[in-house]
């Protein structure tokens, strides 16, 4: 991708070397950055992660995840330094677990994100025992990529056991709690069980609006859940604005090229598309904050 530009005209820079010789592939962030600081060379990400082990998956500018084809050169990248290790090694089962997701998110990946979910989930299930936190990330993880494949009767009762055993073991005020419930809630929204769904999605975004404040991206995708689980409950205006105040803050802070805020753009049409079809207004403010 050599001789790329920044959208200005200007040639864009690797913001780690602040170079682009045309020997390594420029690629777009994907975080937060805008402007010249959102392009840079994997290699050179992969060296500053020599260093500080957080940006292996996350920016040291806006503090923002990688996404995108970058997001997934990393990932790549750091599984090959890993993957010969034995199975049992807890580096290379969190890192496969990293690529896992990376692959469903990033690469469209089913069948590969699949195999390694289920070989990390294996391991730890027998080295770690069905309650460790890892054990339990793995098993969150798992039940969202059978949802993603469509197979919610596969991905309900893991669902349910990881938020069981998250409660049991790690109480209600956690990270980890906030990523399996909004996980089951998910699932039983995709289901219709939008009773079911909704006080699962209150709960999970009032904790992380507690643990991590109101703009951090979980805490986004809880607002998003929430939104679209009251318009599946005929709330159309309550589901509506929130949703426009999910799509407000995410271009607020990430902006409006960022694959999150368009995936919460993209939701918000299709729930507005929703409340038209029931005959309904499309909610008040659907169409300022989110502009």
């Amino acid at each position: 991708m050599a001789g790329v530009e920044d959208g200005k005209g200007d040639v864009a820079l690797c913001w780690v070397c602040r170079d682009n010789d045309g020997t390594a592939t420029l690629l777009p962030t994907g975080c937060a950055c805008r402007g010249s600081s959102r392009w840079a060379h994997v290699e050179c990400l992969v060296m500053a992660a020599q260093h500080d082990v957080a940006r292996w998956t996350s920016c040291s500018i806006c503090l923002q995840e990688f996404t995108g084809i970058c997001e997934l050169g990393l990932s790549q990248a750091r599984w090959e330094r890993v993957k010969d290790r034995a199975p049992e090694d807890p580096e290379r089962l969190f890192v496969a677990n990293n690529l896992a997701v990376t692959l469903q998110e990033s690469a469209g990946d089913a069948e590969g994100a699949l195999e390694l979910m289920e070989e990390v989930l294996s391991v730890r299930r027998r080295t770690l025992g069905d309650e460790d936190p890892d054990t339990l990330d793995s098993i969150t993880n798992l039940a969202l990529h059978h949802l993603e494949m469509g197979n919610c009767h596969a991905a309900l009762p893991l669902s349910i056991e990881a938020v069981e055993a998250t409660r049991r073991t790690r109480g209600n005020e956690h990270e980890e709690a906030g990523h399996a419930i909004i996980s089951l809630a998910a699932i039983h929204g995709t289901m219709g069980n939008f009773e079911l769904s909704r006080p699962l999605h209150e709960e999970a975004l009032e904790m992380r609006k507690r643990l991590l404040g109101n703009e951090h991206l979980d805490t986004m995708n809880s607002m998003h859940g929430l939104g679209h689980t009251l318009v599946g409950l005929g709330q159309h205006e309550d589901g509506v604005a929130m949703l426009v105040k999910c799509v407000g803050t995410a271009k607020r802070v990430m902006g409006e090229g960022h694959p999150s805020t368009k995936h919460f753009s993209k939701g918000l049409e299709d729930a507005i598309a929703k409340v038209k079809e029931a005959g309904a207004g499309p909610g008040p403010g659907a169409g300022a904050e989110a502009n």
